[in-house]
């Protein structure tokens, strides 16, 4: 049990606030989260550059192994989407008009590290928003299933990035790819927009230049495996834990039930916030950083509300996974 700010006293166990109510203390418990300029996630653009950068160079002085440099260099790229998804809900900027150039060209350098356009990626988080877990979700296409499903998907998208834009402008080029594949690839070009279809094509021939560049140029090892290979390992562990942990098995709809809740020992740090992935979904400007704050102010709420909350944080309201 807890007392709001508004003197509305609310327990676990309390009928879910309705109407005015709701909304009002809504508003006014996140309203002190939306404001603040996201110097943090500057921070979170300048850290996995550097720590990038330092493992390339170890590796080129073989201060250590290649297999030990791609596993390092997956960890410090993963952490690019952060920035890269809190541009797409303007965090950075704070919804600040005069600032949201800011957004797109975190946005934009940040999910290019990670092998992606910022445009397409704007679009499709967007729809997943709006349409979570419903035939209009992304996600479900990309994320519903088992992790080896996710695995295999990967890795198909890490062989078909660099392979179906020349298959595009080859004659016949396309009848070379698998007709279950194609009818894959037609179903999420469905969800696509003619913008995000030509940051993608931007994208992919910048990197195909960039790729055949450096291994005429002596990088070949630092771009392919180190940026490359290393990228797409950290785009498997982000598929895994902001598309498939938050929302698994993807089969509720709902405000408080499309996505959850679900902590463990150390998951605030290995999912960025997003343990709380429920409350983001609730109120997407809030960054991820301060979820987990948000979510010790109103928890015993959102289990009112009949929210889906599982793990420690349901263990931390005494109350059964629901």
């Amino acid at each position: 049990m807890f007392i709001t700010k508004e003197g509305l006293i609310i327990s676990t166990n309390e009928p879910p606030l309705q109407g005015i109510d709701r909304l009002n203390f809504e508003r006014t418990s996140v309203a002190p989260y939306l404001s603040v300029f996201g110097w943090r996630t500057l921070c979170n653009v300048v850290w996995p550059l550097a720590a990038w950068l330092i493992v390339v160079a170890a590796v080129r002085a073989e201060r250590i192994p290649v297999v030990v440099g791609v596993i390092l260099a997956a960890v410090a790229l993963q952490a690019f989407y952060m920035p890269t998804h809190e541009a797409v809900h303007r965090t950075i900027s704070a919804g600040r008009p005069a600032w949201t150039w800011l957004d797109r060209v975190v946005g934009s350098f940040s999910a290019f590290m990670i092998h992606t356009s910022f445009a397409e990626h704007r679009h499709v988080h967007l729809l997943h928003h709006t349409h979570t877990n419903d035939d209009g979700d992304p996600d479900v296409l990309n994320a519903k299933g088992t992790p080896r499903d996710i695995a295999v998907r990967v890795g198909l998208g890490a062989l078909l990035f660099m392979i179906l834009p020349v298959l595009a402008v080859v004659p016949g080029g396309k009848k070379l790819v698998p007709p279950a594949l194609l009818e894959r690839l037609s179903a999420a070009a469905t969800f696509r927009s003619p913008e995000a279809k030509r940051g993608t094509a931007l994208v992919t021939w910048t990197h195909i230049a960039v790729l055949i560049t450096a291994s005429f140029t002596g990088f070949a090892v630092e771009a392919w495996l180190l940026w490359y290979v290393a990228g797409w390992l950290g785009r498997f562990w982000l598929s895994l834990v902001f598309g498939w942990l938050p929302h698994h098995p993807h089969a509720e709809v709902g405000r408080y039930r499309d996505t959850r809740v679900f902590t463990f020992p150390g998951s605030t740090f290995l999912i960025r916030g997003h343990d709380y992935h429920l409350l983001h979904h609730l109120w997407p400007r809030v960054p991820h950083y301060k979820l987990r704050s948000l979510w010790n102010e109103i928890g015993p709420y959102l289990a009112s509300q009949g929210a889906r909350i599982e793990g420690r944080a349901a263990r931390q309201l005494s109350i059964d996974p629901q």
